[in-house]
């Protein structure tokens, strides 16, 4: 059976949550968020409706923001007939009707039977597996059968989560990568009751969305520790957290080495306050207890430091860097 997606439920209305359902509302799909209070949710619609108004905005200033690199690339001036053809060329592909549209179809609820004719379950919530197990028992009662209920964790065992339900061959990993809204990945991690036809489904499903700026890339990874690109990120990451706690070099420095060095689009310190130091924190104790990947010889002390004392990273101003 191939799957028909009309209407996706979203567990979870934070950062993440609130970026999926965007996601899955410029495609064209009615969305409905679950979180545990209406304060919750009326945050996860004003982050619904932020990124939208950044994807406006990408939309109106793209065209503009090209003339102007290319004459201060080049030291050149375009003339009219080029600025024009450029324009042409990137035109507006999102507008305001667009952006209404897309919040019409965003709906939020405190109430799992509210997901009584969903197709698709996406879970965004924190990355521990009793909570999963717990949302997964309640998803399992209150789906209709052909829904496919996915988890978004990027650590933890997906046949674990998948036993809390009576259908796990209907139980995917969906890893999304933050920000899910520019980054197209998409990580697959088939449960071990995981149905081939589930995973082909997602597969096929999330080939066929777009994010604000491409289409969605899904890839099949095998269900271990850390999945794949947590896997390798995480051992760099490790390192330049060992540099740091040994004063090979300053945060600000190894930053600069592997952004102008080995060219990465950001250092592992700005990264790790983007991703957040409780989620890195979090998947590196689970992956510790379930003895994968390349861990540390010794866990970072700063890590352990700056979760102990709130410092989340950008999500609370303060990570790594102070963003006050």
């Amino acid at each position: 059976m191939v799957l028909f997606v009309k209407r996706v439920g979203v567990v979870g209305g934070g950062a993440m949550g609130s970026q999926i359902a965007d996601i899955m509302a410029i495609n064209g799909k009615e969305v409905i968020i679950k979180d545990i209070s209406e304060e919750y949710l009326k945050k996860a619609r004003e982050n619904v409706e932020n990124n939208l108004n950044s994807l406006l905005e990408f939309n109106v200033t793209r065209a503009d923001k090209e003339i102007e690199r290319i004459e201060k690339t080049n030291q050149i001036q375009l003339t009219d007939e080029q600025k024009n053809k450029i324009k042409e060329t990137l035109k507006p592909k999102f507008n305001e009707d667009m952006k209404k549209e897309a919040m019409d179809k965003v709906q939020t609820t405190t109430d799992y039977k509210e997901f009584n004719d969903v197709d698709l379950v996406i879970e965004a919530v924190l990355e521990t597996v009793d909570l999963k197990k717990q949302v997964f028992a309640e998803l399992d009662k209150n789906t209709p059968s052909h829904a496919i209920l996915a988890t978004n964790t990027s650590s933890l065992s997906v046949t674990e989560i998948a036993s809390a339900t009576n259908r796990p061959e209907k139980v995917i990993g969906v890893h999304f990568f933050n920000p899910p809204v520019t980054l197209p990945l998409v990580e697959v991690i088939p449960g071990m009751e995981t149905s081939e036809e589930t995973v082909n489904d997602m597969i096929d499903f999330m080939s066929s969305v777009r994010n604000h700026r491409y289409p969605m890339q899904p890839i099949k990874v095998k269900e271990v520790p850390g999945f794949l690109v947590n896997r390798i990120l995480f051992a760099m990451m490790n390192e330049a957290y060992s540099c740091y706690d040994e004063g090979v070099a300053s945060m600000r420095d190894i930053d600069l080495a592997m952004k102008a060095g080995a060219g990465m689009p950001m250092g592992p310190f700005e990264l790790s306050d983007l991703v957040g130091i409780d989620v890195i924190y979090r998947v590196e104790e689970e992956v510790r207890k379930m003895i994968g990947g390349n861990t540390m010889r010794q866990p970072s002390q700063t890590i352990r430091k700056l979760y102990h004392a709130g410092r989340y990273g950008k999500k609370t101003k303060r990570g790594f860097y102070d963003y006050r």
